[in-house]
């Protein structure tokens, strides 16, 4: 019976060993890196990546390339979490740039593009001058029937519900457009949102383009032919709040991302408390702070790393895309 015993607490010894073993071996799961290609030779050399991943704070990373340098590797409370800080002088060049994370006896390295800057026609601005049309993509044309997906409940006798307008059709209509004297045209967004909602204010993902609306090369296809035609495009940006099924609302960095400590609080929507100096406190943070819905969460821009996170993907996607002009929702 003695010898029964020892032996289960030897298979259970090794067994335990064995396991240690294969954790140690494992490989760094990343689940999100953003964003996920950057440039070189931009006028500010900061980047910051943004990785989740389970327990990849207990990574060690390390950046070995020329002219880019690791400045800080900011841990915060969820471990699923890091944030680096990266700084890129003026002689990197584009490239491949990795990424190391090492874990125990196992370093997992990840590919980070690095890319000239886009030469296109871009960033132009826009003022009084200019003859604004603003578009709300799913109510304008439907102009690729393959991308009203089962999950978006496409139903043109519902107002609320999506009726299957997309990016195509308003790239089939830029010649109509061009011939209004229109000089700049303003979409409502079409970031990547919940598959129900047809106006696009509820991100679920800040750096993709909504499948109902197409891809992302469509997109960048969109900006370039209204540039052929002498106009400009305006991008809809919201940085007041998220969808309530962003990836990150399973799962939030700290426990100040949202608003109010993450809990939902409604917004008051006391718009002039903006211009009063003799609003209360109570009600300034009423509005500022209040979410502007249940299921559009109020992002807390006074966190460092959100708050840089935020400022960097407008960056992004002025240089990915060449739109020329930003709309900010929200902005009070």
């Amino acid at each position: 019976m003695k010898l029964t015993i020892l032996a289960s607490k030897k298979n259970l010894l090794v067994t335990i060993v064995i396991s240690c073993w294969i954790f140690a071996l494992q490989a760094v799961n990343i689940q999100h890196l953003e964003p996920a290609f950057w440039w070189t030779g931009m006028h500010n050399p900061e980047l910051q990546i943004m990785v989740h991943g389970q327990n990849i704070s207990a990574s060690q990373v390390s950046i070995d390339y020329p002219g880019v340098t690791l400045k800080e590797v900011v841990r915060v409370e969820n471990p699923n979490y890091l944030f680096l800080y990266v700084s890129l002088s003026e002689q990197t060049q584009p490239g491949q740039m990795q990424i190391r994370f090492r874990e125990g006896k196992k370093t997992t390295t990840q590919d980070y593009t690095l890319l000239p800057r886009n030469k296109k026609v871009g960033a132009q601005g826009f003022d009084s001058h200019d003859v604004m049309y603003l578009i709300t993509p799913d109510r304008f044309s439907d102009g690729d029937t393959s991308n009203n997906l089962p999950e978006a409940k496409i139903d043109r006798s519902d107002q609320w519900a999506r009726h299957g307008g997309d990016i195509r059709g308003v790239i089939n209509h830029l010649d109509y457009l061009k011939d209004l004297g229109i000089t700049s045209v303003w979409l409502n967004p079409v970031v990547k949102n919940k598959p129900t909602i047809y106006h696009g204010y509820a991100i679920n993902d800040f750096y993709s383009i909504d499948p109902c609306y197409g891809s992302m090369d469509e997109y960048v296809e969109f900006v370039d032919k209204t540039h052929e035609r002498g106009m400009k495009v305006v991008m809809d940006m919201i940085f007041n709040h998220c969808g309530d099924d962003h990836w990150w609302m399973k799962d939030l960095p700290t426990g100040d991302w949202l608003t109010n400590n993450n809990q939902f609080v409604g917004c008051n929507h006391n718009k002039w408390t903006v211009v009063d100096p003799y609003a209360s406190p109570s009600e300034k943070k009423g509005f500022h702070e209040g979410w502007f819905s249940e299921y559009m969460p109020d992002l807390n821009g006074a966190n460092r790393h959100l708050g840089t996170y935020l400022i960097q993907n407008s960056i992004w996607w002025i240089e990915h895309t060449r739109i020329d002009g930003i709309r900010q929702d929200t902005h009070p």
